[in-house]
């Protein structure tokens, strides 16, 4: 254990500093990324029953244009996890796999009851680009995403928004053509294999209309024919986005919709707003009486578990090193309430303090009760 936690010091070391000098690495290199130390304290409802988890976190990122239409991309995740969390969650090791990958590229260095050190391929991809025609294959992002909180029209790679050390988001393994038509619209072609999950193939079509970047998707997601339509302007001075995603009926699957609505705004004395909305029609529409029935593992059908979602954000630069940011999520019927604080600390202009809360509350049983708090501090150095 000893010699691997040596190894990863000497890897996260010695790169930026390779990256940095061009003697060493030649042109057509580009080399960056990150180290992160998170540590999380989760408590109960009252509390007590503290749970740590501490997290290491190194991104590589290796970019090689060969060419001036040719670029290679490769990005390795390597996370190592210790703390009362790894001991007390039976299989920890497995739940790091990210499902919608087809291809395992991950490898488990230590796996043991009190400690995890885990490396992933996260991006591995060949891109070409001339004139206005753009083909990437391989391990990817394919982003369709138009608003901030939730993406129903981000069809092939969903992320959870409560997962905020995650900035990268996921990838999936396939291929897309992006070509541009006009200077204002353009098509995209896309297939991912999603493991277990199956395949997802849609086309998607973007324009400006009305002054709106608009977006129009069509396609298959794991055998189930799709529809949806996305856009992104203003109201006066308020940006105004919004996506919706329509999944039609299939063999012992109902059809349903997924929608959301988004609004943001700058005040004068400097504070940001951010407003959103999500309708998830599968979604639980009344209290439960237990707190696991209410399942936050997200999925591209399944942005929440609740029906009716609403999240009001505020944010504020309080100095030039300083920002604050509130978070409050609530979902009626079901009477989920989560609070989301947080304050960032730039220290350098590659150092970064993050402090975080997460605050669960839900009606159970017919009484509005805390469930559980989770604090996280986190800091990052970029290179």
């Amino acid at each position: 254990m000893k010699k691997l936690m040596l190894l990863f010091f000497c890897i996260t070391v010695q790169i930026p500093s390779l990256a940095q000098d061009s003697l060493i690495l030649p042109k057509q290199l580009e080399v960056d990324g990150y180290i992160k130390n998170l540590q999380s304290l989760n408590f109960d409802r009252t509390f007590k029953n503290l749970i740590t988890l501490n997290l290491l976190h190194n991104r590589l990122n290796f970019k090689w244009k060969s060419s001036e239409h040719f670029i290679a991309v490769t990005e390795l995740r390597t996370r190592v996890f210790w703390g009362e969390e790894v001991k007390q969650t039976p299989g920890f090791a497995s739940l790091l796999r990210n499902e919608i990958e087809k291809i395992n590229l991950q490898t488990t260095w230590i796996d043991n009851e009190s400690l995890v050190a885990h490396t992933n391929v996260e991006r591995l991809y060949l891109d070409y680009r001339k004139n206005n025609l753009n083909v990437r294959l391989g391990r990817q992002r394919i982003n369709w995403g138009v608003t901030g909180t939730w993406n129903p029209n981000d069809i092939f790679n969903a992320y959870n928004f409560l997962d905020f050390d995650y900035e990268e988001r996921s990838g999936v393994d396939g291929g897309k053509v992006h070509l541009d038509i006009r200077p204002l619209s353009s098509t995209e072609i896309a297939y991912s294999f999603s493991g277990k999950k199956g395949s997802v193939a849609a086309i998607r079509y973007s324009l400006n209309k009305w002054n709106y970047d608009m977006q129009l998707i069509t396609g298959w997601y794991n055998d189930r024919l799709t529809a949806g339509l996305g856009w992104a302007g203003y109201i006066k001075d308020a940006g105004f986005k919004g996506e919706t995603q329509y999944y039609f009926a299939a063999k012992n699957t109902a059809s349903h919709i997924n929608l959301t609505l988004e609004g943001d705004y700058m005040l004068k004395n400097g504070w940001y707003l951010n407003a959103g909305f999500l309708l998830n029609q599968e979604g639980l529409n009344k209290p439960v009486s237990n707190w696991e029935d209410i399942n936050l593992k997200l999925s591209s059908e399944n942005l929440m578990p609740t029906k009716w979602n609403f999240i009001l954000t505020t944010a504020k630069e309080l100095n030039p090193l300083l920002s604050a940011n509130v978070g409050v999520l609530y979902a009626p019927g079901t009477e989920l309430l989560i609070l989301l604080p947080s304050f960032n600390y730039n220290m350098s202009p590659n150092l970064d303090v993050n402090l975080l809360g997460q605050s669960f509350f839900a009606s159970l049983n017919g009484n509005m009760e805390a469930v559980n708090h989770h604090f996280f501090l986190r800091v990052k150095w970029s290179f």
